[in-house]
């Protein structure tokens, strides 16, 4: 991709900000750094605030003549920047996981301030990369990232708001948009007139930069309608430290702005540096890219992550590439999750999908992903291959693990897998069901899960569990039955793995079941090892306990003659006491008659 060149005499902004307002550009992120290290004192420990912010342009300007798009900005009516102009965005909010996922933020933020909708998934499209801010004051000015995107609306007061046209464009009535309490927006329809001098200093450099790149691109779009401009996007990431008094000074110290070497337009930025000769990328950002270069939104941003989790949970758990010989996706829709599996998996040979409805997508993920197969060769002579089959799953499933194994490979059925991502409780269970018939691997991630007999609702109280993560192991337990595979010659090993909640937060546990072929001679002599130790001990605690008896017997036949003699001997000493006590009474008695009678006499 070429970007187009500026022409000798292209227009220039009529309010951009003297030099002496914008500081010195540096042409490397590094020489950014020293010099600001070196004229300011700055907190490194200190984490930047997050926040989102959207560029709207529209190509349906109104005055052609000026500007061939119209740009929207809003003026700030209360709080930070109160009475200048600014895109529209806001601080990303941590209820919402916006850290993680800023695109959100930016469509709530966009909702929020004009009225209109944009679609995730077309915002995620619009990144154009992070505007990165810090302030000499930084005790009172805290820094600040900024993510930044841009989208392209077009208008048309005859058609229903917040639409998608043909072209991937969001198609909006002008009327329809409002602002609210803290901003009024307002369409500039030449960019070249915007009121930068009552915008921050850092937008007389990117925001520039930006209008001027996409007005180039409507430009030679009017020549030429063999390029589409949403193929052409401008991505840059740019630091700026500001002087201290933050929105009152509005003056610029130091700053770099560094282009994103996808955009093929360094000549836009003399500040650019010299990029690397080759940048390497996973497999995972390159499946990724090529779904969204393509602009095929289908999967999402989190389907194609839940899935590429799945996909490397079953692999570790599986081992052997063999058992992923041929993979059946149920309810697989588009398809992501068994196309996954031929990309990632060398031996895997064919994907197979069932879902009685027919997907939007399916046509991309064969277009955008089949070379990546393809580029891993084929088992035997056969290419690998993605099939669809829009079928009721009682009745595909069992159809196509016959033809399988009744198949010319003759494979055996442990070299079959069975998936199905975000599953149903009924759906788990059915899948699960129908693979043990049939003696296959299954992985299942659960999703809507039910206790429909109520039996177990207080239990998971009891045990602190949701009833989701209760059933899940419910029905692990079952897939570990002793009978669970047995017609099939199998036993199942089970284990239950959990993705990253920041991909999916609830439900996100697999339940990986590998079948095991049985061998029941193994299990009868391991069965009859274990009696005869059980055996064993069983006699030897039961001989100790008869020894411990007779002891027990001995020592209470001595106790008891002990007793006798003791008995004895008490007796004596008893009859001795009784004699002194009888001795001691007659004497105080006779005293007592003599000295009466002394007194009477």
């Amino acid at each position: 991709m070429i970007l187009p060149q500026p022409k000798d005499q292209a227009p220039s902004f009529l309010h951009v900000l003297p030099p002496s307002r914008l500081g010195r550009s540096h042409t490397s992120l590094e020489s950014y750094d020293i010099a600001v290290r070196q004229t300011a004192t700055r907190n490194e420990s200190q984490v930047p605030t997050e926040f989102s912010l959207v560029v709207l342009l529209s190509p349906n300007s109104r005055q052609r003549q000026k500007s061939n798009i119209s740009v929207l900005l809003g003026k700030k009516l209360r709080g930070f920047g109160k009475g200048f102009y600014n895109c529209f965005g806001g601080k990303l909010e941590k209820s919402n996981d916006e850290h993680q996922y800023p695109s959100r933020g930016a469509v709530r933020e966009v909702q929020e301030e004009t009225g209109i909708y944009i679609p995730l998934e077309l915002m995620e499209d619009g990144l154009v990369g992070t505007l990165n801010f810090t302030f000499d004051d930084w005790e009172v000015n805290k820094s600040m990232k900024v993510y930044l995107y841009c989208i392209v609306v077009s208008l048309s007061s005859e058609c229903e708001n917040n639409t998608l046209n043909p072209g991937g464009a969001i198609v909006i009535d002008p009327e329809s948009i409002r602002g609210c309490d803290e901003i009024e927006p307002a369409w500039f329809d030449n960019i070249f007139d915007i009121p930068l001098q009552q915008m921050f200093a850092d937008d007389s450099l990117w925001l520039t930069m930006l209008l001027s790149y996409y007005n180039q691109v409507f430009e030679s779009r009017k020549s030429s309608t063999a390029q589409h401009p949403d193929k052409r996007k401008l991505k840059f990431d740019a630091w700026f430290h500001f002087e201290a008094g933050g929105a009152e000074s509005n003056q610029i110290m130091d700053h770099h702005i560094q282009m994103n070497r996808s955009n093929e337009a360094t000549t836009l930025c003399s500040a650019s540096p010299p990029m690397p000769s080759e940048v390497k990328f996973t497999l995972e950002q390159r499946l990724f890219h090529a779904l969204h270069s393509n602009h095929i939104h289908s999967p999402s941003i989190k389907e194609f992550k839940e899935n590429y989790a799945m996909v490397n949970a079953v692999r570790r758990h599986m081992g052997e590439e063999k058992r992923m010989q041929y993979v059946i996706d149920v309810a697989g829709g588009h398809g992501a999750l068994a196309a996954l599996f031929l990309a990632l998996t060398k031996k895997c040979h064919s994907a197979i999908v069932i879902d009685p409805a027919v997907v939007k997508g399916k046509e991309g993920i064969q277009k955008v992903w089949s070379p990546f197969w393809n580029t891993k060769g084929s088992v035997g002579s056969r290419p690998k291959q993605l099939k669809y089959r829009h079928e009721c799953l009682r009745t595909a499933l069992r159809d196509e693990l016959q033809s399988i194994l009744n198949g010319n490979d003759k494979p055996k059925s442990t070299d079959i897998l069975v998936v199905a991502c975000h599953a149903c409780q009924h759906l788990t269970d059915e899948t699960m069901k129908i693979a043990t018939e049939f003696g296959v691997n299954v992985a299942c991630m659960p999703c809507c899960q039910k206790d429909h007999d109520g039996w177990w609702k207080r239990s998971a109280k009891d045990f602190g569990l949701s009833i989701g993560a209760l059933v899940d192991l419910l029905s692990a337990g079952k897939m570990m039955a002793c009978e669970t595979g047995a017609k099939s010659g199998v036993k199942y090993q089970v284990k239950i793995k959990m993705i990253d909640e920041k991909i999916s937060p609830l439900q996100n546990r697999i339940i990986l079941c590998k079948a095991i072929e049985r061998n029941d001679k193994v299990k009868d002599v391991k069965t009859q090892v274990a009696h005869d130790k059980l055996t064993k001990a069983y006699r030897r605690a039961h001989r100790q306990g008869a020894a411990n008896d007779q002891t027990d017997r001995s020592q209470n036949d001595a106790e008891r003659h002990h007793g006798i003699s003791h008995n004895k001997s008490g007796a004596a000493d008893r009859h001795h006491l009784l004699y002194l006590l009888s001795g001691i009474v007659i004497g105080m008695v006779l005293t007592l008659t003599l000295t009466t009678k002394s007194r009477n006499h």
